[in-house]
């Protein structure tokens, strides 16, 4: 359904039409070409003209499958000479550089309270500590001040070390996999992952920064920031998922970061509510 769910762009089926008529110039071009019309097929000009308005509708649906099949389940463009793809998948299941979203603490308890066990931070906590090595995890963590933004990292009395967001630490696991770990939320007193439109819009411009330092080469992959648990402030509802995705493709294009490795941003399980053909005019 999530193809199809593509079909739904206005954008799309207006851009159509004039592929639509060039297809039915074409043809219109051979008939003539090979000397026949089709006043001269049919006896009639009402049938002549059903039979032309009938050819120019096909044309047109030939040129909507076209141009939806080709981003029936993915995108890609360039933004800032970067090739930058949106598609289905599990971050949690490809090879380069994978950017999670922590809170502003790095917080490495998976007690469902803290950090949830749903969400991708949880996730992927739960995967070291499965593996035995959430505790080299941490240590890696606390020994990894290298960002420009960790200079403005602060201690709170009873909770930890607090960093600004858009700050990112790296971690290679014991299976060689490489981590960025980004500071996209906030934590309130109630541990609750806050954000609001103008600093995820700063947190991102910054991770950009972050990410051009330290992804050495090698493919990025992102899931879709700002999805699942974090609560935006100032909005009657969180952003929906195109939304979300229009500003992570904005702060890359406006922040001016030269990357010169292909990113992938992966849609685990929302796709079709995403306009894929859209984006590529963001």
């Amino acid at each position: 359904m999530a193809r199809l769910s593509q079909l739904k762009s206005r954008k799309l089926w207006t851009d159509s039409v004039p592929i639509g008529l060039a297809v039915f110039g074409v043809v219109s071009g051979v008939a003539t070409v090979l000397g026949r019309s089709l006043r001269d097929m049919l006896d009639s000009i009402p049938k002549s003209i059903a039979v032309a308005l009938a050819v120019m509708l096909i044309s047109y649906l030939v040129a909507v499958v076209i141009k939806w099949w080709r981003i029936k389940d993915r995108m890609s463009r360039k933004v800032n000479r970067i090739d930058v793809t949106v598609r289905q998948g599990d971050i949690l299941e490809v090879t380069g550089w994978r950017v999670i979203g922590f809170n502003d603490y790095f917080d490495t308890t998976d007690d469902d309270r803290v950090v949830s066990h749903s969400t991708l931070h949880g996730k992927l906590l739960k995967r070291f500590r499965d593996s035995g090595e959430i505790e080299q995890f941490q240590k890696a963590l606390d020994n990894d001040d290298r960002s420009p933004l960790s200079a403005e990292k602060e201690v709170v009395s009873g909770r930890g070390t607090r960093y600004p967001l858009g700050c990112v630490k790296t971690y290679k696991d014991t299976k060689n996999n490489d981590w960025i770990l980004l500071a996209l939320t906030r934590f309130n007193e109630q541990d609750e992952a806050r954000t609001d439109r103008a600093s995820y819009e700063s947190c991102l411009r910054e991770m950009w920064k972050e990410i051009g330092r330290v992804y050495s080469g090698r493919p990025v992959f992102l899931p879709l920031l700002g999805d699942g648990m974090t609560r935006f402030d100032g909005l009657s509802a969180s952003p929906n998922p195109n939304e979300l995705l229009r500003c992570m493709i904005c702060t890359l294009r406006s922040g001016g970061v030269q990357i010169k490795a292909p990113i992938t941003i992966l849609i685990y399980d929302n796709l079709d509510e995403i306009n894929l053909y859209d984006l590529k005019g963001v």
